[in-house]
């Protein structure tokens, strides 16, 4: 039964990225988004952890209604954002006239902000995640020496680099033209790694490949020249670097002590994809745990959604209170794009929420197809990272999302001009 599940899942998730990239309604959120939660929910099914619980019924049936809740969100808004297409009328968002030396500018003031971000960093925190001796406990002590704007500011790599990126494709890339744009990515890219979290340089990573997509609408022969490199980047990414930060921190093969993984037989490829599973097969574990959790325990009534707000601005008053390890396992602290919704509302989060993602992910995705400029071509890229990041963690409630698109739109008002 489970290969035969595991099968179906992954023959669905091939299809529906089929349909992205080559169907009918070409690029819509819809089909990435299946194709993502197809895929993640066959790699669950492989259950290689003794501590995973086997999926219930009722936690199927609840899986299978967020996707169909999705479905129909962006079926719905489709034919809303269609008929009223508001942002038409807000002169800033369809401008597609952009000034190319000021868009360069821009990253160069960002990489220099990132620049005095992490000399103040390295003064308060007195070193890097990935130099530290213990890298794991590091990054949570910088968390409490470091203000979180020092802390954002300096791994604003994650906004110059894709940026940098969509010069080379506007203006058609020529090493001569663009040294200066590739040195700044390069030191970007190592400033990353120091903070040792993986998504970080996966976010620039598909970022830059949807840009590619989005811009350049490349044939196969043209992608297959691009997108492999790329692709490389962030498997290799996604398990060197917590293979690097565990081995310092832990010692040899402590993710798979830890998740009752035994990984005595495995290959060194195998132990190097550890923990891409582990990140998959364990956050659908969290969703299932939370949705257990509070079906007998109170709902946090909106204040973790609202989490990021009330840390920017100090509300320590209005933050959410509960216990992460009664939910799951201490050292786990993850979850879907769900997990924050179920501990608000419960299991009505399954059937609302990812309705109205759906409109919101329809709406950018509109306003890409019908005014593809500097802002739509990078939130639509934004969008379609959240939709691969949905089965990873809950970016809803991290401040550095709404940190991120504030700067996209503010980006735009700097750099776009009528004619």
């Amino acid at each position: 039964m489970k290969e035969l599940l595991i099968s179906i899942f992954t023959i669905s998730s091939i299809v529906s990225f089929w349909q992205f990239l080559r169907g009918r309604v070409r690029l819509s959120p819809l089909w990435l988004m299946l194709s993502v939660w197809f895929l993640a929910v066959a790699i669950s099914q492989l259950r290689l952890s003794t501590l995973e619980l086997v999926w219930t019924g009722k936690f199927w049936y609840l899986i299978v209604i967020s996707l169909a809740s999705f479905v129909l969100g962006v079926l719905v808004f489709d034919k809303v954002w269609a008929k009223y297409p508001w942002w038409i009328k807000a002169k800033f968002l369809i401008r597609e006239h952009f000034s190319e030396q000021k868009l360069r500018w821009l990253i160069y003031f960002l990489f220099g902000v990132s620049l005095g971000a992490l000399f103040l960093f390295y003064q308060k925190a007195e070193n890097f995640p990935l130099l530290a001796p213990d890298p794991d406990a590091f990054r949570f002590v910088a968390d409490e020496q470091v203000p979180g704007l020092i802390n954002y500011c300096a791994q604003l790599a994650r906004i110059f680099i894709p940026l940098s990126f969509f010069l080379f494709f506007y203006q058609g890339f020529s090493f001569r033209k663009h040294w200066d744009m590739v040195a700044i990515c390069l030191i970007g890219i190592w400033f990353l790694i120091l903070f040792a979290s993986r998504t970080q340089i996966f976010f620039i990573d598909l970022w830059v490949m949807t840009l590619y997509l989005l811009m350049r609408k490349p044939n196969w022969r043209q992608a297959l020249k691009f997108y492999p490199f790329f692709l490389l980047v962030s498997i290799i990414v996604l398990a060197a670097v917590p293979l690097i930060r565990q081995y310092r921190s832990y010692g040899p093969d402590y993710l798979g002590s830890i998740t009752g993984i035994d990984t005595s037989h495995y290959n060194k490829l195998q132990k190097a994809l550890v923990p891409i599973y582990v990140g998959v097969s364990f956050n659908q574990q969290a969703l299932l745990h939370a949705w257990q959790y509070y079906e007998t325990h109170p709902i946090q009534q909106g204040r973790v959604s609202l989490d990021p707000f009330t840390n920017i601005l100090g509300l320590d008053q209005f933050k959410s209170d509960y216990d992460l390890g009664a939910i799951f396992y201490s050292w786990w602290n993850t979850g879907t794009y769900l997990f924050p919704f179920v501990q608000d509302f419960g299991e009505v989060a399954f059937y609302i929420i990812p309705f109205l993602i759906g409109g919101i992910l329809t709406l950018v995705w509109k306003y890409w197809q019908t005014h593809p400029n500097f802002l739509s071509i990078n939130l639509y890229a934004y969008a379609m990272f959240f939709m691969v990041m949905t089965v990873y963690l809950s970016f809803t409630v991290r401040a550095e999302m709404y940190l991120d698109l504030a700067l996209l739109f503010v980006s735009n008002l700097f750099i776009i001009h009528e004619s």
